[in-house]
Protein backbone atom coordinates (compact mmCIF):
# COMPACT_ATOMS: atom_id res chain seq x y z
CA UNK A 1 0.00 0.00 0.00
CA UNK A 2 1.35 3.23 -1.23
CA UNK A 3 2.26 5.74 1.74
CA UNK A 4 1.36 9.88 0.83
CA UNK A 5 3.69 11.88 -0.66
CA UNK A 6 3.56 15.83 -0.36
CA UNK A 7 4.35 16.93 -3.30
CA UNK A 8 8.19 17.69 -4.23
CA UNK A 9 10.33 21.13 -4.37
CA UNK A 10 10.30 20.88 -8.11
CA UNK A 11 6.74 20.77 -8.14
CA UNK A 12 6.48 23.99 -6.10
CA UNK A 13 9.32 25.51 -7.45
CA UNK A 14 7.39 24.90 -10.86
CA UNK A 15 3.98 26.56 -9.62
CA UNK A 16 5.70 29.35 -7.69
CA UNK A 17 7.51 30.29 -11.28
CA UNK A 18 4.60 30.12 -13.04
CA UNK A 19 2.36 32.02 -10.49
CA UNK A 20 5.06 35.15 -10.12
CA UNK A 21 5.28 34.72 -13.99
CA UNK A 22 1.12 35.15 -14.15
CA UNK A 23 1.50 37.76 -11.72
CA UNK A 24 3.60 40.01 -13.51
CA UNK A 25 1.93 39.36 -16.61
CA UNK A 26 -1.63 40.71 -15.27
CA UNK A 27 0.69 43.66 -12.99
CA UNK A 28 1.51 44.75 -16.78
CA UNK A 29 -2.42 44.79 -17.89
CA UNK A 30 -3.01 46.73 -15.12
CA UNK A 31 -0.90 49.26 -15.73
CA UNK A 32 -2.04 49.54 -19.54
CA UNK A 33 -5.67 49.47 -18.11
CA UNK A 34 -5.45 52.44 -15.22
CA UNK A 35 -4.04 54.85 -17.73
CA UNK A 36 -7.22 54.30 -19.74
CA UNK A 37 -10.42 55.61 -16.64
CA UNK A 38 -10.57 59.17 -17.14
CA UNK A 39 -10.20 59.37 -13.39
CA UNK A 40 -7.79 56.71 -11.79
CA UNK A 41 -7.84 57.99 -8.25
CA UNK A 42 -11.48 57.16 -8.02
CA UNK A 43 -12.45 54.61 -5.80
CA UNK A 44 -14.96 53.42 -7.60
CA UNK A 45 -12.17 53.38 -10.79
CA UNK A 46 -10.18 51.35 -8.53
CA UNK A 47 -12.65 48.90 -7.19
CA UNK A 48 -13.54 48.30 -10.74
CA UNK A 49 -10.46 47.50 -12.22
CA UNK A 50 -9.51 45.32 -9.19
CA UNK A 51 -12.80 43.04 -10.43
CA UNK A 52 -11.96 43.19 -14.25
CA UNK A 53 -8.64 42.00 -13.43
CA UNK A 54 -9.86 39.33 -11.27
CA UNK A 55 -12.52 38.59 -14.16
CA UNK A 56 -9.31 38.67 -16.57
CA UNK A 57 -7.42 35.98 -14.17
CA UNK A 58 -9.98 33.93 -14.24
CA UNK A 59 -10.58 34.07 -17.76
CA UNK A 60 -6.89 33.24 -18.61
CA UNK A 61 -7.30 30.19 -15.96
CA UNK A 62 -10.44 28.61 -17.59
CA UNK A 63 -8.69 28.78 -21.07
CA UNK A 64 -5.65 26.78 -19.82
CA UNK A 65 -7.53 24.73 -17.62
CA UNK A 66 -10.62 23.53 -20.33
CA UNK A 67 -13.31 24.78 -18.09
CA UNK A 68 -14.50 26.73 -21.24
CA UNK A 69 -14.44 23.92 -23.32
CA UNK A 70 -11.55 23.08 -25.85
CA UNK A 71 -9.10 25.06 -24.97
CA UNK A 72 -8.72 28.39 -27.11
CA UNK A 73 -12.12 29.32 -27.22
CA UNK A 74 -11.50 32.73 -25.16
CA UNK A 75 -8.59 34.04 -27.16
CA UNK A 76 -10.15 32.63 -30.63
CA UNK A 77 -13.67 34.62 -29.48
CA UNK A 78 -11.65 37.73 -28.40
CA UNK A 79 -9.61 37.70 -31.75
CA UNK A 80 -12.23 38.57 -33.70
CA UNK A 81 -12.50 41.87 -32.49
CA UNK A 82 -10.22 45.12 -33.35
CA UNK A 83 -9.40 47.40 -30.33
CA UNK A 84 -12.43 49.39 -31.22
CA UNK A 85 -15.06 46.67 -30.73
CA UNK A 86 -12.93 44.76 -28.10
CA UNK A 87 -14.64 46.95 -24.68
CA UNK A 88 -18.22 45.60 -25.77
CA UNK A 89 -17.05 42.08 -26.69
CA UNK A 90 -15.70 41.88 -23.04
CA UNK A 91 -18.34 43.24 -21.65
CA UNK A 92 -20.83 40.93 -23.51
CA UNK A 93 -18.94 38.09 -22.70
CA UNK A 94 -19.46 38.42 -18.44
CA UNK A 95 -23.04 38.91 -19.57
CA UNK A 96 -22.61 35.49 -21.00
CA UNK A 97 -20.96 33.91 -18.47
CA UNK A 98 -23.22 35.38 -15.92
CA UNK A 99 -26.41 34.06 -17.47
CA UNK A 100 -27.59 30.21 -17.05
CA UNK A 101 -28.20 28.25 -20.34
CA UNK A 102 -31.99 28.14 -20.51
CA UNK A 103 -32.14 31.90 -19.78
CA UNK A 104 -29.37 33.12 -22.82
CA UNK A 105 -30.73 34.59 -26.03
CA UNK A 106 -31.53 31.59 -28.48
CA UNK A 107 -29.87 33.78 -31.35
CA UNK A 108 -26.67 34.21 -29.32
CA UNK A 109 -23.65 34.42 -31.67
CA UNK A 110 -22.54 30.79 -31.41
CA UNK A 111 -18.67 31.39 -30.01
CA UNK A 112 -20.62 33.15 -27.33
CA UNK A 113 -22.93 30.47 -26.74
CA UNK A 114 -20.18 27.40 -26.17
CA UNK A 115 -19.48 29.44 -23.31
CA UNK A 116 -20.30 27.84 -19.88
CA UNK A 117 -22.37 29.42 -17.08
CA UNK A 118 -19.67 29.77 -14.37
CA UNK A 119 -22.17 31.28 -11.10
CA UNK A 120 -20.65 31.77 -8.14
CA UNK A 121 -21.45 35.62 -7.84
CA UNK A 122 -17.74 36.31 -10.53
CA UNK A 123 -19.16 37.97 -13.29
CA UNK A 124 -22.56 39.25 -11.18
CA UNK A 125 -21.98 42.93 -10.97
CA UNK A 126 -22.31 44.67 -14.48
CA UNK A 127 -22.41 47.85 -13.42
CA UNK A 128 -18.42 47.84 -12.83
CA UNK A 129 -16.24 50.75 -14.94
CA UNK A 130 -14.73 49.43 -18.19
CA UNK A 131 -12.80 51.71 -20.23
CA UNK A 132 -11.41 51.18 -24.18
CA UNK A 133 -8.74 49.35 -24.46
CA UNK A 134 -5.19 50.04 -26.18
CA UNK A 135 -3.88 48.04 -29.37
CA UNK A 136 -1.32 47.08 -26.47
CA UNK A 137 -3.90 46.03 -24.13
CA UNK A 138 -5.36 43.92 -26.84
CA UNK A 139 -2.26 42.20 -27.35
CA UNK A 140 -1.46 41.33 -23.95
CA UNK A 141 -4.47 39.96 -23.13
CA UNK A 142 -4.90 37.86 -26.27
CA UNK A 143 -1.08 37.11 -25.63
CA UNK A 144 -2.15 36.06 -21.96
CA UNK A 145 -5.05 33.35 -23.44
CA UNK A 146 -2.11 31.95 -25.37
CA UNK A 147 0.85 32.30 -23.29
CA UNK A 148 3.78 30.03 -23.20
CA UNK A 149 3.41 29.01 -19.59
CA UNK A 150 0.21 27.33 -18.52
CA UNK A 151 -1.88 29.02 -15.73
CA UNK A 152 -3.81 25.97 -15.26
CA UNK A 153 -0.35 24.57 -13.53
CA UNK A 154 -0.07 28.23 -11.07
CA UNK A 155 -0.63 27.32 -7.47
CA UNK A 156 -3.94 29.66 -6.08
CA UNK A 157 -2.08 29.42 -2.70
CA UNK A 158 0.53 31.92 -4.48
CA UNK A 159 -0.84 33.27 -7.02
CA UNK A 160 -3.46 34.76 -4.51
CA UNK A 161 -0.79 36.57 -2.73
CA UNK A 162 1.56 37.42 -5.72
CA UNK A 163 -2.52 38.89 -7.37
CA UNK A 164 -2.80 41.01 -4.34
CA UNK A 165 0.59 42.42 -3.84
CA UNK A 166 0.98 43.08 -7.97
CA UNK A 167 -2.50 44.97 -7.60
CA UNK A 168 -2.33 46.36 -4.45
CA UNK A 169 -1.46 49.98 -4.68
CA UNK A 170 -0.02 50.28 -1.28
CA UNK A 171 2.08 46.91 -1.97
CA UNK A 172 3.32 48.21 -4.78
CA UNK A 173 4.59 51.65 -3.89
CA UNK A 174 6.50 49.59 -1.57
CA UNK A 175 7.91 47.51 -4.66
CA UNK A 176 8.08 44.16 -5.06
CA UNK A 177 5.50 40.99 -4.95
CA UNK A 178 4.63 39.79 -1.15
CA UNK A 179 3.46 35.74 -0.26
CA UNK A 180 3.47 33.34 2.14
CA UNK A 181 5.47 30.71 0.81
CA UNK A 182 3.69 26.72 0.82
CA UNK A 183 6.55 25.87 2.91
CA UNK A 184 5.78 28.52 5.90
CA UNK A 185 2.07 28.23 5.61
CA UNK A 186 3.23 23.98 6.16
CA UNK A 187 5.17 25.17 9.32
CA UNK A 188 1.77 26.67 10.98
CA UNK A 189 -1.09 24.03 9.29
CA UNK A 190 1.45 21.01 9.18
CA UNK A 191 1.95 20.63 13.33
CA UNK A 192 -1.48 22.27 13.90
CA UNK A 193 -3.54 19.47 12.66
CA UNK A 194 -2.56 18.24 8.74
CA UNK A 195 0.38 15.68 10.51
CA UNK A 196 -2.09 14.06 12.19
CA UNK A 197 -4.38 13.71 9.62
CA UNK A 198 -1.74 12.35 7.07
CA UNK A 199 -0.85 9.72 10.16
CA UNK A 200 -4.35 8.87 10.48
CA UNK A 201 -4.33 8.06 6.53
CA UNK A 202 -1.14 5.91 6.51
CA UNK A 203 -2.08 4.18 8.97
CA UNK A 204 -5.93 3.19 7.46
CA UNK A 205 -2.97 2.10 4.56
CA UNK A 206 -1.73 -0.69 6.46
CA UNK A 207 -4.69 -2.25 7.56
CA UNK A 208 -5.08 -5.47 5.99
CA UNK A 209 -8.83 -6.39 5.12
CA UNK A 210 -10.14 -4.37 2.43
CA UNK A 211 -13.81 -4.24 4.04
CA UNK A 212 -12.05 -2.69 6.64
CA UNK A 213 -10.03 -0.82 4.56
CA UNK A 214 -12.82 1.01 2.85
CA UNK A 215 -14.87 1.58 6.01
CA UNK A 216 -12.24 3.03 7.72
CA UNK A 217 -11.40 5.15 5.06
CA UNK A 218 -15.56 6.18 4.63
CA UNK A 219 -15.13 7.29 8.05
CA UNK A 220 -11.92 8.89 7.31
CA UNK A 221 -13.56 11.05 4.67
CA UNK A 222 -16.15 12.17 6.78
CA UNK A 223 -13.97 13.85 9.23
CA UNK A 224 -12.44 15.78 6.62
CA UNK A 225 -16.06 17.12 5.87
CA UNK A 226 -16.75 18.13 9.03
CA UNK A 227 -13.52 20.53 9.61
CA UNK A 228 -14.05 23.61 9.70
CA UNK A 229 -11.39 26.65 9.64
CA UNK A 230 -11.73 30.20 10.19
CA UNK A 231 -9.07 32.83 9.49
CA UNK A 232 -10.30 35.85 10.73
CA UNK A 233 -7.25 38.45 8.68
CA UNK A 234 -7.29 36.02 5.79
CA UNK A 235 -5.70 38.63 3.38
CA UNK A 236 -5.91 36.71 -0.24
CA UNK A 237 -6.60 33.69 1.45
CA UNK A 238 -3.48 32.08 0.89
CA UNK A 239 -3.47 29.71 4.46
CA UNK A 240 -7.08 29.02 3.79
CA UNK A 241 -6.27 27.88 -0.19
CA UNK A 242 -3.71 25.78 1.41
CA UNK A 243 -5.37 24.06 4.18
CA UNK A 244 -8.72 23.20 1.51
CA UNK A 245 -5.94 21.89 -1.11
CA UNK A 246 -4.25 19.77 1.85
CA UNK A 247 -7.75 17.93 3.06
CA UNK A 248 -9.01 17.64 -0.62
CA UNK A 249 -5.60 15.82 -1.40
CA UNK A 250 -5.88 13.55 1.27
CA UNK A 251 -9.79 13.11 0.28
CA UNK A 252 -8.31 11.63 -3.40
CA UNK A 253 -6.58 9.23 -1.42
CA UNK A 254 -9.21 8.36 0.71
CA UNK A 255 -11.47 8.12 -2.77
CA UNK A 256 -8.38 5.74 -3.66
CA UNK A 257 -9.20 3.19 -1.45
CA UNK A 258 -13.08 3.68 -1.31
CA UNK A 259 -13.32 3.31 -4.88
CA UNK A 260 -12.56 -0.76 -5.17
CA UNK A 261 -11.72 -0.63 -9.15
CA UNK A 262 -11.90 3.20 -9.76
CA UNK A 263 -14.95 3.26 -11.60
CA UNK A 264 -17.35 5.77 -10.91
CA UNK A 265 -21.23 4.05 -11.16
CA UNK A 266 -24.52 6.06 -10.59
CA UNK A 267 -22.53 9.11 -8.37
CA UNK A 268 -20.75 12.36 -9.46
CA UNK A 269 -19.46 15.28 -7.34
CA UNK A 270 -21.25 13.91 -4.44
CA UNK A 271 -18.22 11.53 -3.93
CA UNK A 272 -16.43 14.48 -3.51
CA UNK A 273 -17.17 15.51 0.31
CA UNK A 274 -14.60 18.28 1.53
CA UNK A 275 -16.05 21.50 -0.04
CA UNK A 276 -15.54 25.06 0.28
CA UNK A 277 -18.20 25.01 2.88
CA UNK A 278 -16.02 24.45 5.63
CA UNK A 279 -13.36 27.16 5.11
CA UNK A 280 -13.98 31.20 6.47
CA UNK A 281 -12.38 34.23 6.48
CA UNK A 282 -12.89 37.80 7.09
CA UNK A 283 -10.74 40.14 4.90
CA UNK A 284 -10.75 44.16 6.01
CA UNK A 285 -9.60 45.15 1.82
CA UNK A 286 -12.26 44.32 -0.66
CA UNK A 287 -10.02 43.34 -3.14
CA UNK A 288 -8.59 41.04 -1.54
CA UNK A 289 -11.68 39.43 -0.54
CA UNK A 290 -12.54 39.16 -4.32
CA UNK A 291 -8.84 37.40 -4.75
CA UNK A 292 -9.27 34.90 -2.15
CA UNK A 293 -12.25 33.67 -3.13
CA UNK A 294 -11.08 33.16 -7.12
CA UNK A 295 -8.10 31.72 -5.19
CA UNK A 296 -10.30 29.30 -3.70
CA UNK A 297 -12.48 28.70 -6.93
CA UNK A 298 -9.00 27.83 -9.00
CA UNK A 299 -7.89 25.18 -6.67
CA UNK A 300 -11.28 23.73 -6.56
CA UNK A 301 -11.01 23.30 -10.21
CA UNK A 302 -7.95 21.84 -9.55
CA UNK A 303 -8.61 19.58 -7.23
CA UNK A 304 -11.83 18.40 -8.99
CA UNK A 305 -9.64 17.55 -12.27
CA UNK A 306 -7.19 15.51 -9.94
CA UNK A 307 -10.42 14.05 -8.88
CA UNK A 308 -11.86 12.99 -11.98
CA UNK A 309 -8.63 11.69 -13.15
CA UNK A 310 -8.81 9.04 -10.41
CA UNK A 311 -12.14 7.95 -10.56
CA UNK A 312 -12.53 8.57 -14.41
CA UNK A 313 -15.00 10.61 -13.70
CA UNK A 314 -17.13 13.18 -16.97
CA UNK A 315 -18.52 15.52 -14.21
CA UNK A 316 -18.18 18.97 -15.32
CA UNK A 317 -17.03 21.61 -12.80
CA UNK A 318 -19.02 24.71 -14.28
CA UNK A 319 -21.14 26.17 -13.15
CA UNK A 320 -19.33 26.62 -9.59
CA UNK A 321 -22.13 24.35 -7.06
CA UNK A 322 -20.19 25.96 -3.74
CA UNK A 323 -20.01 29.40 -2.65
CA UNK A 324 -17.10 30.82 -0.56
CA UNK A 325 -17.57 32.47 3.12
CA UNK A 326 -14.91 35.25 2.77
CA UNK A 327 -16.27 37.96 4.23
CA UNK A 328 -15.52 42.28 4.07
CA UNK A 329 -14.73 43.58 7.40
CA UNK A 330 -12.71 44.68 10.23
CA UNK A 331 -12.27 41.33 12.01
CA UNK A 332 -11.27 43.09 15.35
CA UNK A 333 -14.87 45.06 15.38
CA UNK A 334 -17.13 41.96 14.09
CA UNK A 335 -18.31 39.83 15.95
CA UNK A 336 -17.00 36.84 15.05
CA UNK A 337 -19.74 34.24 15.97
CA UNK A 338 -21.93 36.13 13.00
CA UNK A 339 -19.86 34.25 10.59
CA UNK A 340 -19.17 31.58 12.09
CA UNK A 341 -20.84 29.55 15.24
CA UNK A 342 -17.97 28.93 16.95
CA UNK A 343 -19.61 25.63 18.34
CA UNK A 344 -18.98 24.43 14.72
CA UNK A 345 -15.41 25.66 14.56
CA UNK A 346 -12.65 23.39 15.03
CA UNK A 347 -9.64 25.67 13.90
CA UNK A 348 -8.81 29.23 14.01
CA UNK A 349 -5.56 30.70 11.54
CA UNK A 350 -3.83 33.22 13.24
Amino acid sequence: MEILVDKTNTQIAKETQVSLKAGELIGEIYDELIKQYKDPEDPFTLESINQLSVRLVFCFYAEDAGLFGKKGVFHDYLEDFTTPYFRNAIIELFHVLNTPIEERDPYLNDRLAHFPYVNGGLFEDMDIEIPQFTDHLRELILDNATSEFDCSEMSPTIFGGVFESTLNPEQRHQGGMHYTSIENIHKVIDPLFLDELKEELNEIKQLKQYAAIKRNALTFQNKLANLTFFDPACGSGNFLTETYLSLRELENQALLLIMEDKVLLDTDEDLIKVTLNQFYGIEINDFAVSVAKTALWIAESQMFEQTKDLIYSEVDFLPIKSYTHIIEGDALEMNWSDVIDRYELNYIIL
